[in-house]
C-alpha cells in the first residue's frame, strides 16, 4: 500500500531585498540621509550635495563594506528612488496652483517648455549626448536633483551615465545654493514686487528647499508663493519624463514592433505621482497624511542619492566631460533670461 505523500518542506525563497547583505545596504543609504538632512537643517547645506559627498566617501573608506551591501545599495538606487518620485506627487495641490492665476501659471508652464527646448538645444550644442542633455536640462527647468533622477529613468541605460547623473546633481545643488543668495538681491535690483519676486524665485531657482530659502529670506509671503509657483513645476514632472521617455524610444530595444506599445505606456511610478497628486488635490486625504507623505518623499529621495554616490568612486568623476558644467550654467542662465523676460513682457 502506497505511503502518502509527506507534507512540502520547501520553503520560500526570501526577496532579493531581504538579505543580512541587502538590508545593511539599504540601512546604510537612510543613516547617509539621516546625517544629510541633519546637516541641512543644522547648517543650510543642500542635502543632497552632502549625501553624495558621504556615499562617495564611504566606499572610498570602506569599500568592503560597499562591496559586501551592493544589492541593498542597488535597490536604494532604483526601487526607493522610483517610490521617491512617485511620492512627490502629494506636494502638487492644484487649488494652490490655481490660485496664482492664469498669467503666472502661463510664465510658469511656458519658462519650463522653453527651458526644457533651450536647454537641450544648449548642451547638444556642447557636444553633450542627448540622453545627459535631456537629463540636465529636466533637472534645470524641473526640480533639481530629483528632476535629473527621474529623467534619467526614463532614458536607456548606457554605462557612465549614472556616473554624469552624479555630477548632474553635485552641479546643479551648487549652483542652487548659488542662485538661492543671487536671486533675491537680482530682484530687488530690477525692483520687482511681492508677485515679481515670488515668480522669479520659484520658476528660475532649482530645487525646492533653496526656493523656500529664498522666498522666506525676503518675506512670509513671498516664500509661500514662491514654493506654489515651485510646485507648478513639480507638476510638469510627469508630461516631461514622459515625453523623453516618448522621444528616446527608437533607441531602446522596447522599441521593437510588438513591445512598442509597452515603452510608451508610462512607468507605474509616474503614474502613482499623478494618483497621488489627484489625491491631494481633491482633499481625500488629511493635510497631516500628505505632508508626511510629502517628507517621506525627500527622505527617500536623498537616500537614493545616498546609494548612487555608494556606487561612484571619485576616480570616475575624472573620466566625466568637463562640458557639462559649462552646459549646465548656460541653461541656468537661459532660464533666468527667459523667467526675467516673461515677467517684464507679461507686466507681472
Amino acid at each position: 500500500m502506497d505511503q502518502p505523500s509527506p507534507p512540502s518542506t520547501v520553503r520560500r525563497k526570501a526577496p532579493a531585498w531581504a538579505t543580512p547583505a541587502s538590508l545593511a545596504g539599504i540601512a546604510l543609504c537612510a543613516v547617509l540621509a539621516k546625517l544629510a538632512i541633519l546637516s541641512n537643517a543644522l547648517a543650510g547645506v543642500p542635502a543632497m550635495l552632502v549625501v553624495l559627498a558621504l556615499g562617495m566617501g564611504v566606499r572610498l573608506a570602506l569599500p568592503r563594506l560597499t562591496a559586501w551591501a551592493a544589492a541593498g545599495i542597488a535597490f536604494t538606487s532604483t526601487t526607493v528612488l522610483r517610490t521617491g518620485v512617485a511620492l512627490l506627487g502629494f506636494r502638487v495641490v492644484a487649488d494652490d496652483l490655481l490660485a496664482l492665476g492664469v498669467p503666472a501659471l502661463a510664465l510658469v508652464l511656458g519658462s519650463v517648455a522653453a527651458t526644457m527646448v533651450g536647454g537641450f538645444t544648449i548642451a547638444r550644442m556642447l557636444k553633450q549626448p542627448a540622453d545627459l542633455s535631456a537629463v540636465s536640462a529636466t533637472s534645470v527647468a524641473i526640480c533639481g536633483a530629483s528632476a535629473a533622477l527621474a529623467a534619467s529613468t526614463a532614458v536607456p541605460r548606457r554605462p557612465g551615465l549614472e556616473r554624469e547623473t552624479v555630477l548632474v546633481i553635485l552641479i546643479v545643488s551648487l549652483m542652487s545654493t548659488a542662485v538661492m543668495l543671487g536671486y533675491p538681491v537680482l530682484a530687488r535690483g530690477l525692483g520687482l514686487g511681492t508677485d515679481a519676486t515670488a515668480l522669479l524665485l520659484g520658476a528660475a531657482i532649482h530645487d525646492v528647499a533653496q526656493v523656500a530659502g529664498a522666498g522666506f529670506a525676503v518675506s512670509e509671503e513671498t516664500g509661500v508663493r514662491a514654493v506654489t509657483v515651485k510646485m507648478i513645476r513639480v507638476a510638469c514632472l510627469l508630461p516631461v519624463v514622459m515625453a523623453i521617455a516618448f522621444l528616446f524610444l527608437g533607441k531602446s530595444e522596447s522599441s521593437q514592433s510588438g513591445k512598442r506599445w509597452r515603452a510608451i505606456r508610462p512607468p507605474t511610478f509616474l503614474v502613482l505621482f499623478f494618483i497621488f497628486a489627484v489625491i491631494t488635490s481633491t482633499a481625500l486625504l488629511p493635510p497631516a497624511v500628505s505632508q508626511m507623505a510629502g517628507t517621506t518623499a525627500g527622505w527617500l529621495l536623498t537616500a537614493a542619492v545616498g546609494a548612487i554616490g555608494l556606487k561612484t568612486g571619485f576616480g570616475e568623476l575624472r573620466a566625466a566631460r568637463p562640458s557639462l558644467a559649462v552646459a549646465l550654467g548656460l541653461q541656468t542662465l537661459w532660464q533666468l533670461a527667459v523667467v526675467v523676460g516673461l515677467i517684464l513682457i507679461l507686466g507681472l
